[in-house]
């Protein structure tokens, strides 16, 4: 008998989660017997579909419901959001959302992107803190008891812009970020611990909306990011139009230009289009039935419909271009990393689309190597994040991260030209240092202007933001040095600081989002999250309540039948089990009569670790 097996819920760590909060798919994970495990939704699913709707009645749906909503009223859910998150809006962008999502781009105030949905315009940022929300809820019935504490993840291409509103959501929904790490060395992390794999490797990340590519050195623990590069916007989504595009073609006239404009009927194509995507992982040949496509708004309701079949094939052929970009952004990664393909001992495929034939062939053709597997290419993000997260909360120091830094940072100068202080694929923290003279002689004030970007030229790179030094005395330019200081954090965040090296008078500026909420917007949306969490917890406890006796239930029975295959066939391993059944059984009748659904949490995943183990 194991009779030291019990539970003290009360001196258990803080709950900490790793976050992978994805264009299509989001996850979540935590670390449980030294070992990452995902945690499944309250409906029971390993992936929450990054989907937010708002049914009829105003009611918040997100995850699986939302994208069931989505089949019959495309206008009323928001899909793919994180492709528009911490950016700014432009005509151009919105244009060419259009043939990507159901809802219209709209611009905000501070001139960010912001989404009509359900006859609401929300900031994009706030449908990604209702996904987290939605997680941490999650995670919080895997416990028993509130999480707050987080890893999340983010693409390595994504800007300052993206990763400071990725925070902002993450605070509006509640979550203490421990810090923001990239997908890649995410997926590094997990591949890493789980195969004990040590040397060079590339992570392939194609997701559902971005393309990442990274080199890292894995050594004894040791994560090196070497180099880094990828498309924001290739992912998943685009090989769907790609299909979508081709059915639209076939749509018979003269429906064509109304099937066009109908969301309903473009939201049903996107759907077939996605289905055949996934059956052509398995299949040679995938057959699409579309119906009732035609104008849903109008007086006139005539429909028509689609039959076809789509071949492998004439998919790949639909997708060379999507393909070619891949290669390219491999090529330039490889160029800046100074390697050749031969000189990488691993390939790791990360995100859904890997599981696409003419992908993984790509990786094999243009690497020489058979991809590594062994995880989920779903998951790893999100384990991987969930290993680090431990690490930083109980501060045990087993694996270093050592990312770079994924866009050049730099000042402008006299001729639209820019200064690079800090250049892509620097180790990071990074901190850079140098003088600068005023523009001429006798100004006052020194503006110094912050862009990002790989370009010599100011007016093709992205403006961060500036720092400005007044109550200058410039006589003479050269009298008036002004030493500027970049510092990039682990996490890609900046601050600048310039000084007036003749009388010490300096400003610092922590570089934010120009796009950022307007003031007062984040505590305002915090509340209303906050509320929606609450009462939305308050089910969810009850919930538990109600169903824990049930488990019990199961349990008594399995422990039953395990007493008797004990006595019928007796052995050490056998009494033990039993043993550690009814301690548990006790302990969970404990915590009904408690009402502690810590406790409850607690006793069913032992009680799982037990059958399972």
């Amino acid at each position: 008998m194991a009779v030291g097996f019990r539970l003290d819920c009360g001196t258990l760590m803080e709950p900490v989660i790793g976050i992978d909060l994805g264009t299509t798919y989001s996850a979540v994970a935590t670390v449980e017997g030294g070992k990452p495990i995902l945690i499944p939704s309250r409906s029971g699913q390993r992936l929450t579909p990054s989907i937010v709707g708002f049914t009829a009645m105003g009611e918040r749906v997100i995850g699986e419901m939302a994208r069931v909503l989505g089949d019959e009223a495309p206008d009323r859910v928001a899909p793919a959001t994180k492709r528009y998150i911490g950016r700014r809006f432009t005509p151009e962008l919105a244009a060419a959302a259009k043939s990507v999502v159901p809802y219209p781009l709209l611009a905000g105030p501070n001139g960010e992107v912001r989404l009509k949905l359900a006859g609401k315009v929300l900031p994009i940022t706030q449908i990604s803190a209702m996904i987290l929300g939605e997680l941490k809820l999650d995670a919080e019935v895997h416990f028993g008891r509130p999480v707050s504490k987080a890893v999340i993840t983010v693409p390595a291409n994504f800007d300052d812009a993206q990763r400071n509103a990725t925070r902002d959501a993450a605070r509006i929904a509640g979550l203490d970020v421990l810090r923001i790490i990239n997908e890649p060395t995410a997926a590094a992390v997990a591949y890493g611990l789980s195969q004990g794999f040590k040397g060079r490797a590339l992570v392939f990340d194609l997701g559902g909306g971005t393309f990442d590519v990274s080199i890292m050195e894995l050594e004894a623990g040791v994560f090196e990011v070497k180099a880094t590069g990828g498309d924001p916007q290739l992912g998943g989504d685009d090989f769907d139009n790609r299909i979508v595009q081709w059915l639209l073609a076939q749509v018979p006239e003269p429906y064509g230009e109304l099937v066009g404009k109908d969301r309903l009927s473009m939201q049903r194509l996107r759907h077939a289009a996605e289905r055949a995507k996934r059956a052509l992982t398995e299949r040679t040949e995938s057959f699409i039935s579309v119906q009732d496509l035609g104008d849903h708004q109008g007086d006139d309701r005539k429909t028509t419909h689609v039959d076809t079949a789509l071949t492998r094939d004439f998919f790949e052929s639909l997708s060379e271009p999507l393909i070619k970009r891949c290669v390219d952004v491999c090529m330039k990664v490889m160029t800046d990393a100074k390697l050749t393909p031969s000189q990488i001992d691993a390939v790791m495929l990360v995100g859904g689309m890997t599981r696409v034939p003419m992908v993984r062939k790509l990786a094999l053709e243009f690497f020489g190597k058979e991809p590594v597997g062994g995880i989920n290419p779903d998951e790893v993000v999100a384990l991987g994040a969930a290993v680090h997260a431990a690490e930083l909360h109980q501060k045990q120091g087993a694996a270093l991260l050592i990312d770079v830094a994924t866009h050049s940072l730099s000042v402008g100068v006299l001729g639209g030209a820019v200064r690079k202080l800090i250049s892509k694929n620097t180790p990071v923290p990074a901190t850079a240092r140098e003088m600068f003279l005023p523009g001429k002689a006798g100004q006052g004030t020194a503006r110094i202007p912050v862009f990002q970007g790989e370009s010599d030229w100011s007016d093709e790179c992205s403006k961060l933001g500036e720092v400005l030094l007044t109550d200058l005395t410039v006589v003479r330019r050269e009298d008036v040095p002004i030493e500027v200081t970049f510092e990039l954090s682990n996490e890609g965040t900046l601050t600048v600081r310039a000084v007036d090296t003749t009388t010490g008078v300096g400003e610092a500026l922590k570089i934010d989002a120009r796009t950022a909420l307007q003031p007062g917007e984040v505590e305002k949306l915090t509340q209303e999250q906050g509320d929606y969490q609450q009462k939305q917890g308050e089910k969810d406890k009850v919930t538990a309540i109600e169903s824990f006796p049930r488990i019990l239930d199961k349990a008594e029975k399995l422990v039953r039948l395990l007493e008797k295959s004990a006595e019928e066939n007796p052995s050490e391993d056998a009494t033990t089990a039993v043993g550690q059944m009814r301690v548990l059984l006790d302990q969970g009748r404990a915590a009904v009569k408690m009402k502690d659904t810590a406790r409850m949490a607690e006793v069913t995943r032992m009680l799982e670790r037990l059958v399972s183990g």
